[in-house]
């Protein structure tokens, strides 16, 4: 069982490797010496395959409609992809470190920076026609409208 980090873990300075036993210093930036005196060099470090981050979400019925809201701070909204089915959301994006200038000196390196993901399975079944996607001050909140399972129609006879 994975237990991933969530977007926001991944914000705030939480790390996961892919193999837990190492342990990694946040605020030094360094890497702890294991039981066996063993350590990670560059080589090491760089067969590490890239980790997707997880976003963190709410979601929640209002009325007729499944509410999604999630954090996206610092990512265009361009470069935020959004799929839906009738039971299902996915929502794909990168955040870019852009440094004004060149670092000298690193003090703190807390923020995730890289590919996010999140895939959730609905409760209930959406109307993909009518769902909706807003986003304001990093906040973004998805509307999703449930199918109308009483709704009727005509057919006219061809």
């Amino acid at each position: 069982m994975t237990n991933k980090k969530s977007f926001f873990e991944k914000l705030t300075g939480s790390i996961k490797f892919n193999n837990e036993d190492e342990d990694y210093d946040v605020m030094d930036g360094e890497y702890l010496e294991a039981e066996e005196d063993e350590y990670i060099d560059d080589e090491i470090e760089d067969t590490y395959e890239e980790e997707i981050g997880e976003l963190s979400v709410d979601m929640y019925r209002v009325n007729n409609a499944i509410i999604l809201k999630t954090m996206v701070a610092g990512i265009q909204k361009s470069e935020i992809n959004i799929t839906l089915t009738r039971d299902q959301v996915s929502i794909e994006g990168s955040r870019k470190n852009e440094p004004e200038g060149r670092i000298d000196t690193t003090y703190f390196e807390e923020l995730y920076w890289g590919a996010f993901e999140r895939t959730i399975n609905l409760p209930e079944e959406i109307d993909i026609e009518l769902a909706e996607a807003h986003e304001s001050h990093g906040l973004l909140t998805l509307v999703l409208p449930l199918v109308d399972r009483d709704r009727q129609a005509r057919l006219k006879i061809k």
